[in-house]
């Protein structure tokens, strides 16, 4: 595929046999399709319901390459034609104009949404990257990274196209993301643990608020809207809210939320749910009631989510991922892995900026597809 490059005739709109919501299909293709990563938003910044712009990314030319759906006319565009584009990587800046992502060379580059044009902004040379942070000014994207036995979390100025090394440890590194409203602190989670962890920009005030237990599964953290508060799983139990200074985690509902993130307010939670799939549910943060808003169907794959802790060594080995590589940052690199993922097996689901849709990937066809969910007010 080439960037202008149309996929046309793939939209359509379903209904939620059991909860009557409204679904839209945006791709249905014999290939990978998914939506970005949880944490980052596939709506376009700056388009609303019902004419949003929705990015996502699709293996159907043989390696991944980002594309957006455009309501407008139920059409979507190629913007890329990157090799070694790291599938769950991109996220949008805040104007909505321009989509930055990694690749497996080490690179983090940007690309027009409307021109296609494409540029390198920095190189972490040797390095194995993983998924895009932006800042709340959109003036720094933080990813973690991989180089040989040593992880590291890397700060790339987008104005001074400079790439800063702030932490190297032996502990590894995932999800790093920006605090919502201070661009200068930093969230990211050790694996296995303790998992939650907290950094300045420039490296200072490293320290973990809360030493979770190894029978303490936390997983899939994030910012509750724009306050101070993590949520995350404590698989597969709990969903839990962690205030910084807190003690320990509170919990919010005693269910199997899986992925979940917030709307910008703070005033619902959407999450997938797994061992059992209930399917895909809002959760009220204050008092933990929640509803089903649609069944999604994803195969949910990965052997460890069978079990309440993270995945021992032998894990690996017992369950092995064909492209298992050492040389790679995680799973979520990997084009197949078999212990926590596929990750385009599971929904991921992200609200768009108002709360009046969600976008999330299900497989349930045989292949994955990308979809949009309304929810009702």
């Amino acid at each position: 595929m080439n960037p202008g490059d149309l996929i046309t005739g793939e939209y359509r709109e379903l209904t939620d046999p059991q909860t009557n919501a409204r679904i839209h299909q945006l791709t249905d293709h014999a290939s990978i399709n998914h939506s970005l990563f949880f944490l980052n938003p596939s709506f376009r910044p700056g388009t609303r319901a019902p004419d949003h712009q929705v990015a996502f990314v699709t293996h159907r030319a043989g390696q991944p390459q980002l594309c957006l759906f455009d309501f407008a006319d139920a059409t979507a565009r190629c913007i890329t034609e990157a090799d070694g584009l790291q599938a769950f990587s991109p996220v949008f800046s805040r104007d909505g104009g321009t989509l930055y992502y990694t690749t497996s060379a080490g690179e983090v580059r940007r690309v027009g949404v409307d021109s296609g044009r494409a540029e390198v902004i920095a190189r972490a040379d040797g390095a194995s990257l993983g998924e895009c942070g932006l800042s709340h000014d959109g003036a720094f994207i933080v990813t973690a990274a991989k180089r040989e036995k040593s992880h590291q979390l890397l700060v790339i100025d987008l104005g001074a196209g400079s790439c800063e090394c702030i932490l190297d440890t032996e502990l590894q590194i995932l999800h790093p993301q920006f605090h919502p409203r201070d661009s200068s602190r930093i969230e990211y989670a050790g694996h296995p643990i303790p998992r939650l962890w907290f950094i300045r920009r420039d490296g200072s005030e490293n320290h973990c608020p809360y030493e979770n237990a190894w029978n303490e599964f936390i997983v899939h953290e994030s910012f509750l809207g724009d306050s101070d508060d993590m949520i995350f799983a404590v698989w597969p139990n709990r969903l839990a809210r962690f205030t910084p200074g807190a003690d320990a985690p509170t919990t919010i509902a005693e269910i199997n939320a899986w992925h979940m993130a917030s709307s910008r307010d703070g005033r619902r939670i959407v999450s997938d749910t797994n061992h059992p799939d209930r399917g895909m549910i809002l959760i009220d943060p204050q008092d933990g009631s929640h509803t089903t808003l649609c069944y999604p169907g994803a195969s949910n794959c990965g052997s460890q989510w069978e079990f309440d802790h993270p995945a021992t060594p032998d894990a690996w080995t017992r369950k092995p991922s064909p492209d298992a590589d050492p040389r790679v940052l995680s799973w979520m690199e990997m084009k197949v892995d078999t212990v926590y993922g596929p990750q385009w097996t599971h929904p991921h689901p992200a609200f768009d900026d108002e709360a009046k849709r969600v976008v999330y990937t299900s497989d349930a066809s045989g292949d994955p597809q990308v979809f949009v969910v309304e929810v009702e007010a």
